[in-house]
């Protein structure tokens, strides 16, 4: 079959061409090796709008995320018009799949190198191809047994990959269209591109989705596959590496085997981690290690200045753990971009004082010999996390959310207490707030709410039984004028 992958504008991206999506690129592989004809489309490019799509393919697939669920719908709405088989994908999919059926006839959730192939073959045997109605959307959330097993019809769902190196190489054949830049210890900017060595995250930080879309188990893709994927990398002319694992040091021994290939290939890297997972496993010297095998920048979840935040969303991290790694990265060479979440459970203003103090402290006042940077969040609830699911049935509202997300390991906290956080869910969370709404308050487009939105386009939309919307919205943007005055970027 001819085949075409589609990556939705990312319209809340100041720059939506630094990094690629390389869970169609795994696709790309996939499809290739069965057989398929398969062509790729990043509607960022250039500033395609869904009618620019090209005719003639037998079949279109589109992966995006919640933030590009406006695109996926426009996108959803052209196919239909036209009668050609479209497949949605990726973390959108995953998390809103009820909606996303009103749009596609095909939702695959989760890993889609198993499920990618079952949609084809669903394709090409001429299956029938439903879209969901309103009423079907209702039905199938109250418990309307023939409105469930046609939203059902439309959902594929495989296990999770046990064996990564099954998994072909992503097909990085359009990887030069990407521009990001690593600077090495010199202050030069290396070109890189994305990689992942593994899929999975043991941690319960109570806002995140990914073990939702990965699982809780951490499983590694054997190393000479990834050998063979840091060699196509340099083959391609790149010099740096973003690994996208959600802990890439969890496990040292890995690590310093994987050290020793990006060295020989002389790549420099940047790659997320936890401070408990380092201060766990050697602190500063298994940082300088790491340093002397190439690690130029980490970004660091630091999410809040306030241990009481901390613990209410278990992050299991301490905020001394995160002004010591601080220290460490400073000391030895690697630059820290650490991330803040405004508006996290229970936040009141003791504890937006205590992150401006953190900042104020081990940032904007403190006399460090490495530019560090910032990232200043506006919390979004997002479903698959269990302050979401929590919330949710503290409404009432918890048969939407009840089938999918326990047997992926997700504790959704003891009593609701842990979770002091309302929002309005019409106007805000659910799949109408990413599929419907063309405007919000003062024009802002929907995916602008995003923290990587244009600036002053980012919107709290969350509020706890101590601040208000207004009240976390002024703190976040207080916040952010005084670390982009002290010269800190994001």
């Amino acid at each position: 079959m001819r085949l075409c992958l589609i990556f939705p504008k990312s319209t809340f991206l100041e720059d939506p061409m630094v990094f690629p999506p390389l869970g169609l690129w795994w696709l790309w592989s996939v499809l290739e090796r069965a057989g398929h004809e398969v062509s790729f489309i990043d509607m960022s490019e250039h500033n395609l709008k869904p009618k620019d799509i090209p005719r003639g393919f037998d079949a279109y697939l589109v992966s995006g995320t919640s933030p590009q669920g406006r695109e996926i719908r426009k996108l959803g709405l052209e196919f239909r018009r036209r009668g050609v088989p479209a497949v949605l994908g990726g973390p959108h999919a995953t998390n809103y799949p009820r909606n996303s059926r009103k749009y596609y006839p095909l939702v695959v959730r989760r890993e889609g190198e198993q499920a990618v192939l079952k949609a084809i073959s669903h394709i090409e045997r001429g299956m029938p191809l439903e879209f969901l109605s309103d009423e079907d959307l209702a039905g199938s959330r109250n418990g309307d047994r023939e409105a469930a097993e046609r939203y059902q019809q439309g959902i594929i769902e495989e296990p999770f990959v046990a064996d990564l190196g099954s998994v072909p190489i992503p097909n990085r054949s359009y990887a030069d269209h990407y521009r990001y830049y690593l600077a090495d210890e010199n202050g030069e900017k290396r070109r890189g591109t994305t990689m992942f060595t593994s899929r999975g995250c043991p941690k319960r930080c109570d806002f995140c989705d990914s073990p939702n879309l990965w699982s809780r188990v951490v499983r590694n893709t054997p190393m000479p596959k990834l050998v063979d994927e840091l060699r196509q990398i340099r083959e391609l002319g790149f010099d740096a590496v973003q690994f996208y694992d959600d802990i890439l040091p969890i496990n040292p021994r890995r690590v310093r085997e994987l050290c020793g290939h990006l060295q020989a290939f002389g790549l420099i890297w940047r790659c997320f981690c936890r401070v408990d997972i380092i201060s766990k496993h050697g602190g500063k010297e298994y940082l300088k290690f790491m340093h002397d095998h190439g690690l130029r920048e980490v970004l660091i979840g630091a999410e809040s200045g306030s241990q009481k935040i901390l613990d209410n969303i278990h992050k299991e991290t301490t905020v001394e753990q995160n002004a010591t790694v601080l220290e460490w990265c400073d000391e030895v060479g690697i630059r820290c971009k650490l991330s803040f979440i405004i508006g996290l459970p229970g936040e009141t203003y003791e504890t937006l004082e205590e992150t401006k103090s953190f900042l104020r402290r081990h940032l904007i006042r403190a006399n460090r010999r490495i530019h560090h940077k910032v990232d200043l969040c506006s919390y979004i609830p997002m479903a698959g996390t269990p302050i979401y699911k929590a919330v949710m049935r503290q409404r009432g509202d918890g048969a939407d959310v009840d089938e999918e997300f326990d047997s992926y390991g997700y504790h959704p906290g003891e009593n609701f207490s842990d979770f002091d956080l309302q929002w309005n869910v019409d106007a805000a969370l659910m799949d109408n707030f990413f599929y419907e709404p063309e405007v919000m308050d003062e024009g802002v487009q929907p995916d602008e709410v995003f923290y990587k939105g244009r600036m002053g386009a980012v919107r709290a939309i969350v509020s706890t039984s101590s601040l208000g919307r207004e009240e976390l919205q002024r703190a976040r943007d207080e916040m952010e004028a005084e670390v982009r005055a002290a010269g800190i970027s994001y």
